[in-house]
């Protein structure tokens, strides 16, 4: 296995139709680089765990960086696969930048081929001349380099990136809601309003008492009626619309917690396809009744 063999790729230059773009981002204050020097990727990773042989002698693919991170000495990228290095922060899946044939002392990064498999270690020599490959994760043993195991370090880590985490939706919908919750200041309704949109919206055969949920989410965001499933049963109630069934709290608080949520997670949490369809009912009640109360 020799990186030092794989095929060169000249830099690229950059496009007439960036060099605007670039120049703004200077004025800025920016540094903008253009990623034009291609670099050897092996997608099938090297192991930060125990060795083992994952390369064969082509990459898989260049990925392009700034020629500023990597000059003119020879380098490769590899994504990393273990989690015997995590307390240095490097961890599955991170993409390592490795210098070729560098230099290396104590506390360097490194990744080292033992006997034919490559891994990603700590390098350390101790008070007595051994050599060691460390990992950092209590959960595995260092390697004792010795005279009987065919060892070349390949490169020192010079540098490591994460992939781009991604936020659920969930905590957006959240954050969102939180925040329109801080500034939305619910319109004037009155009671003659909200009786006449729930009129609209409650089919007076079809209903059950149960349905009432449905309502709860938008007249409390909306209307400003009650939290309490107590004081809301009463609020609905006290409306007076008799073909519409009593609302009774205790039905309201057995029913399933989606509906306390913002109308965008209900759908969700739908499981079976009974319970989808009850769901998509409500959601679908829940809209129209706070399209009429906007």
């Amino acid at each position: 296995m020799t990186f030092q063999r794989l095929p060169q790729v000249p830099p690229m230059e950059l496009p007439e139709e960036l060099r605007e773009t670039f120049d703004l981002l200077s004025e800025q204050g920016y540094n903008p680089q253009f990623c034009d020097t291609p670099v050897p990727y092996f997608d099938a990773g090297i192991p930060c765990g125990s060795p083992r042989d994952v390369y064969e002698a082509a990459p898989d693919g260049y990925l392009l960086v700034p020629r500023s991170l990597v000059g003119n000495d020879a380098t490769v990228i590899a994504r990393v696969v273990g989690d015997s290095m995590k307390d240095a922060g490097i961890e599955e899946d991170d993409l390592i930048h490795v210098l070729l044939d560098a230099p290396v002392r104590d506390g360097d990064i490194v990744v080292a081929c033992i006997d034919g498999a490559c891994t990603v270690k700590s390098y350390f020599k101790d008070h007595a001349g051994r050599v060691w490959l460390v990992p950092c994760n209590r959960e595995y043993s260092p390697i004792q380099v010795t005279e009987d195991m065919n060892v070349h370090i390949v490169g020192r880590v010079v540098s490591h990136r994460k992939p781009a985490p991604r936020a659920s939706f969930s905590e957006m919908q959240r954050a969102v809601s939180e925040y329109e919750a801080m500034i939305y200041t619910p319109k004037e309704r009155t009671a003659e309003d909200v009786v006449a949109a729930l009129r609209q919206v409650f089919d007076a055969e079809s209903m059950n008492a149960s349905d009432w949920i449905a309502a709860y989410r938008v007249l409390v965001d909306s209307c400003d009626a009650p939290k309490s499933f107590v004081d809301f049963a009463a609020y609905i109630n006290a409306l007076g619309i008799d073909e519409l069934p009593e609302c009774n709290a205790d039905l309201l608080r057995k029913a399933d917690s989606c509906y306390q949520r913002p109308l965008s997670l209900w759908r969700q949490k739908a499981g079976a396809s009974s319970r989808k369809s009850l769901i998509d009912k409500r959601h679908a009640i829940a809209e129209e009744l706070g399209r009429l109360l906007r």
